[in-house]
């Protein structure tokens, strides 16, 4: 019989997390499933982080970021349910219970999340029943605070090199009903490590990329193109890129005219310390 869940971890670069994400995943209160590590082609190959019978490690020949590394993870996938986690972050021991017990009203199910050495008593967005129409309307949540019944499941779009899991929740929002757990079951590790697609300059570009690929749907949601407009403004500004950090930030409150927006733009216009006037 196959598993309760297929876990999928994709890695690259972070030898030094991956073997906690994994044991994370065996310490489960719900020990049905496999876990299904995928090597986006590392330089230095990666080695199996666990002698588990219930540990697989996929090696992709090239590397293709997170979105081709998910989808390799889940052609392998036998489970019921799918679950992902990054290789730098780790699940409290019932992540998947709490997943189980929801899987009853929903086929897509979301958990809260909190920081490592953080509060367990955290909150965050609960989504419940039909979502489609306000999915993007803030954060979406972390694909590892994420399962999904396996014949629900959409591929990601691996155009992708970030926001991937932005364009694959507008998607599967579309006919795959939510439910919430209403407890913390990720645990997202703050680094300075290597992060080799989520950097701002990534996040910008595929913000782009999701507005103009997207770009009917976002024409009938206009509070989720103003959130995404803020978003590219924030990230165009911290790596620098004024002008473009404006703009958004200034489309964005044509769209949806919100206090926060324009207080962001306003500190936008400010010089910044050390620039010519």
């Amino acid at each position: 019989m196959p598993p309760s869940f297929s876990v999928i971890v994709p890695t690259y670069g972070r030898p030094e997390y991956l073997r906690a994400a994994v044991d994370s995943v065996l310490a489960q209160t719900v020990d049905d499933l496999e876990c299904i590590v995928v090597d986006d082609a590392t330089p230095i190959p990666v080695p199996r982080p666990s002698q588990d019978p219930r540990v697989r490690l996929v090696s992709r020949a090239r590397n293709g970021g997170p979105a081709a590394a998910r989808n390799s993870g889940l052609q392998a996938a036998t489970g019921t349910y799918v679950a992902f986690l990054d290789d730098d972050d780790v699940w409290v021991p019932d992540r998947l219970e709490q997943a189980l017990d929801q899987h009853r009203r929903a086929p897509l199910v979301v958990c809260f999340q909190s920081v490592v050495g953080g509060s367990l008593d955290a909150r965050g967005r609960q989504l419940e029943g039909d979502v489609a129409d306000s999915i993007l309307d803030s954060i979406t949540p972390h694909l590892g605070a994420t399962t999904c019944a396996r014949d629900d499941l959409l591929r990601f779009d691996e155009t992708y090199r970030a926001c991937e899991d932005v364009e694959w929740w507008l998607r599967i929002a579309q006919h795959a009903r939510v439910a919430t757990a209403t407890k913390v079951g990720l645990l997202y590790r703050a680094h300075g490590g290597a992060r080799t697609s989520t950097g701002h300059d990534h996040r910008l570009r595929g913000n782009e990329h999701l507005l103009d690929q997207h770009a009917e749907w976002f024409r009938t949601h206009p509070r989720a193109r103003a959130f995404r407009l803020k978003r590219m403004g924030l990230s165009a500004m911290q790596i620098g890129e004024r002008n473009l950090g404006r703009r958004c930030l200034a489309q964005s409150f044509r769209v949806r005219p919100e206090p926060t927006t324009a207080w962001q733009l306003l500190r936008a216009c400010i010089p910044a310390r050390g620039a010519a006037t």
